[in-house]
């Protein structure tokens, strides 16, 4: 019973992650037919991906992107706030880089849901939050 339970947990896993990088590329796919240049960090890094998982750049304008492909469970005020901490995190690291561009944090996901937790914390923060449907 163990074992079956331990490998259905892992088999779900390996299925959500599949889900979620392929998610990530329709995503990339998005971006790029809106003219930007398109680095898919969490696909090429991995968990070192360091909470953003594709940047896009257009002119002056850099975007830094975290996605979710959630269907059952909703995003929360707690995920927003880990992106905005990673975000400010990677351009700390990144000034070089960014210094002379506009940068956009934006939050995508499939969840249509949206609560109150999440609105509020939006009107207060500078974040982008799109939601975009998984087309698997």
């Amino acid at each position: 019973m163990y074992a079956y339970r331990e490998n259905k947990d892992s088999n779900n896993a390996r299925h959500n992650k599949q889900k979620g990088d392929k998610y990530e590329l329709q995503i990339v796919r998005h971006y790029k037919q809106q003219g930007y240049k398109v680095y898919p960090k969490g696909l090429k890094e991995g968990r070192r991906d360091k909470g953003i998982d594709i940047i896009a750049y257009k002119g002056k304008e850099a975007l830094l992107i975290q996605c979710k492909n959630w269907e059952r469970s909703q995003v929360k005020q707690e995920h927003l706030r880990i992106f905005l901490g990673d975000c400010t995190a990677y351009l700390e690291q990144n000034q070089k880089i960014f210094a002379k561009r506009s940068v956009r944090r934006v939050f995508v996901t499939s969840c249509e849901n949206v609560d109150y937790g999440v609105k509020k914390f939006l009107e207060e923060n500078d974040m982008e939050y799109k939601i975009i449907p998984y087309f698997a």
